[in-house]
């Protein structure tokens, strides 16, 4: 494979196979390692390619766990779904895209069990690590309303890492006050390891989101948010949504280091708005450092209860 393939991707698969445990074996069945998309691949890591498919889904669906599927310079029109541990690689944000025309719930909240669309879904598995492409809400979030959730990236008791990835327009124009509209998720089961998640958010950007940039709920979950750029819609008014950068809340744990916050601030102020929000447990002050922060209304909460408008847990 060619060097140009991240060595993140490696590192974090290895740290996949350690919480799969002995009893998984990864091996090669069919001597294809590396998955393309589109079939008219156009890219710099076109000559890792072993294999090509028309969609991301069916590349997906062909890997073995472990192996890799690259995408293209495109725009998909797709929601995809990762079962299985695997590197998913673009040519860069500005060249590959997820921007499918039209969504339709795919999964659901494990607090609630509420639905959610979601256009790129890690469900219940470890080692996925995503990077280089842009995941566009646009068109399809201005087609539906608060219902089902609205996610970009939704890692569902599932880990790995999301790498130098752009999420943007995960965003309802008409009805902007919903809350269940979300850049990155990252949600656990609460029901022991083999529910729970540990994901690596490294050097990405997220902007034009609905409620939150990026979100990480429930006991089981961790996230290390680190050197990204988190662009709210602020100020805010009246129907609209009292946005948040990051939260980590509900009993999940976290460290936000290096990033750049900025533009959450909600008018009038009987709502908060904030660039970091630790609620209800696993997190702290302390667990934020070294953030650049600017226009928001408060730049750390933390609190157990009373934020009102602030906290996202459906």
């Amino acid at each position: 494979m060619d060097k140009s393939l991240k060595i993140l991707a490696a590192v974090n698969m290895a740290a996949a196979l350690l919480l799969l445990g002995p009893a998984v074996v990864l091996a090669d069945t069919d001597g294809f390692v590396v998955h393309c998309a589109p079939l008219l691949f156009v890219g710099a890591n076109v000559g890792d390619c072993n294999d090509f498919h028309p969609t991301i889904q069916a590349a997906v669906n062909h890997a073995e766990p472990g192996e890799t599927v690259l995408l293209g310079t495109w725009v998909f029109d797709e929601q995809v779904l990762i079962t299985k541990p695997l590197t998913l690689q673009g040519e860069g944000m500005g060249s590959t895209s997820i921007k499918p025309a039209v969504v339709s719930a795919n999964t659901s909240s494990l607090f609630s069990g509420a639905p959610i669309a979601a256009i790129l879904l890690v469900d219940g598995t470890a080692g996925v690590a995503v990077s280089d492409l842009t995941i566009d809400g646009l068109p399809a979030g201005s087609l539906f309303a608060c219902s089902p959730g609205y996610v970009g990236i939704f890692y569902r008791a599932a880990s790995g890492a999301i790498q130098d990835t752009r999420v943007t327009n995960i965003h309802h124009p008409a009805t902007p006050g919903c809350q269940a509209v979300l850049g990155i998720f990252v949600q656990s089961a609460n029901g022991g390891p083999g529910l729970n998640s540990n994901v690596a958010i490294v050097n990405n950007v997220v902007d034009n989101y609905g409620k939150n940039g990026i979100t990480a709920n429930e006991p089981g979950t961790f996230v290390t948010v680190s050197n990204s750029m988190v662009l709210g819609r602020g100020p805010t008014g009246p129907g609209d949504a009292a946005q948040n950068g990051v939260q980590i809340g509900f009993g999940a744990r976290g460290l936000v280091s290096g990033n750049t916050i900025s533009n959450h601030n909600y008018l009038p102020p009987d709502f908060v708005a904030c660039g970091v929000l630790f609620f209800e447990g696993g997190g702290g002050v302390g667990r934020a450092k070294n953030n650049t922060f600017a226009g928001n209304e408060q730049n750390i909460c933390t609190a157990g209860a009373g934020l009102a408008n602030a906290p996202f847990n459906q």
